[in-house]
């Protein structure tokens, strides 16, 4: 099998000849190395939106000091700025680190309702078809999809800021967030309509607690997983918390048939023989492999693949990637031999555990 026929066969309930090994196109390797992992069948997973927005009345303006870009978003009901460092390395997926977010006080507000409820969304349907020209059969495209409106929330405040505005502003709060499932609404047919199959549908960030994702994130799963499912696409939660545990049966609840990034301990707390226990054997788990595992060696990086292959007891709905890591962070020659020598002893790993099986 290719790898596109591998990973396809794992989301469709077959049986694939082995464990596909998918990490996301920025955290995975560049030149050779790469094309020796992809000769012994590493896939590479390019995440896209299917959509773009514009928002009518909105004047952007993007100012430099240093290394810092400041964008500064006019409204007719006032402005709010937002401000990033740049060219900080690999520290993040575009080199770059949100320094403030554009909800600093109670002015802020009214501007960020406006763009939300003025927003249009629009295809962006060729990015999706060129791309999956392009990788072929060494790799998948996915959707940006759906954004939880709670979860999205954050992105106004930063993770500190936003943890006391629930507190210090609750009936703004409370606006901000049914805009935003009105915003989500709007946006649904374009997802729906996408040529993409694997579409993203939230995540599972830390950003709020079990009793907080029963009440405001579990009702959007039940709204739209059916939606997805009815227009056969495959939807999956990007969950990549540490206290999964404590999100254990929640996970389950939502009807997701794919619950990505999962991190296995010792990063997460949950194991993934409770998790399998929990999402059912059709559930695919596909696991966001923990890179400080790299700094044991290489042999001990093979037997923590092997054992975590063998202690699944669903193999076949199983996928090990890179989501949230890989290769952000690699920046000396022994960062660079512990991610190679990495890399190189999970891709083992899968060797050895399929010929067993076979």
């Amino acid at each position: 099998m290719n790898f596109r026929e591998r990973i396809l066969k794992v989301f469709h309930g077959g049986t694939a000849d082995r464990v596909p090994f998918a990490p996301y196109e920025a955290l995975a390797p560049r030149g050779s190395f790469e094309r020796e992992l992809r000769n012994r069948g590493m896939g590479i997973i390019k995440r896209l939106e299917e959509k773009w927005t514009t928002i009518p009345g909105v004047r952007e303006e993007t100012s430099l000091n240093g290394d810092e870009t400041i964008i500064t978003q006019h409204t007719p009901v006032g402005s709010v700025s937002t401000r990033w460092k740049v060219h900080a390395g690999r520290v993040s997926d575009h080199g770059d680190v949100q320094m403030e977010w554009p909800i600093k006080g109670s002015d802020d507000f009214d501007p960020v309702l406006y763009m939300i409820q003025n927003s249009q969304c629009h295809p962006n349907y060729d990015e999706i078809t060129n791309a999956a020209r392009d990788l072929g059969d060494d790799g998948l495209v996915c959707a940006a999809g759906f954004r939880l409106p709670y979860e999205k929330l954050e992105d106004y405040f930063g993770l500190a800021n936003w943890a006391y505005a629930q507190a210090d502003y609750p009936e703004q709060i409370s606006r901000l967030h049914e805009a935003l499932w009105e915003q989500e609404a709007r946006r649904c047919p374009v997802i729906l309509d996408s040529p993409a199959e694997y579409v993203n549908i939230g995540s599972l960030s830390g950003f709020d607690s079990p009793r907080q994702f029963r009440e405001y994130i579990l009702p959007f799963y039940r709204k739209y997983v059916p939606l997805l499912k009815v227009r056969g696409k495959i939807g999956y939660i990007h969950a990549h918390n540490s206290n999964l545990s404590a999100f254990r049966d929640l996970l389950g609840e939502t009807g997701i048939p794919v619950i990505e990034a999962y991190t296995p301990p010792p990063i997460s707390d949950l194991p993934i023989q409770e998790a399998r226990r929990a999402w059912g054997r059709e559930t695919v788990i596909w696991v966001n492999f923990p890179e400080t595992i790299f700094w044991y060696g290489k042999k001990e990086t093979y037997r923590y693949t092997l054992d975590l292959l063998k202690s699944d007891p669903g193999p076949d709905r199983l996928v090990i990637g890179f989501t949230e890591l890989g290769l952000l962070g690699v920046n000396s020659q022994e960062s660079e031999r512990s991610f190679r020598d990495g890399f190189t002893a999970i891709m083992d790993a899968i060797d050895d555990f399929s010929t067993a099986g076979s």
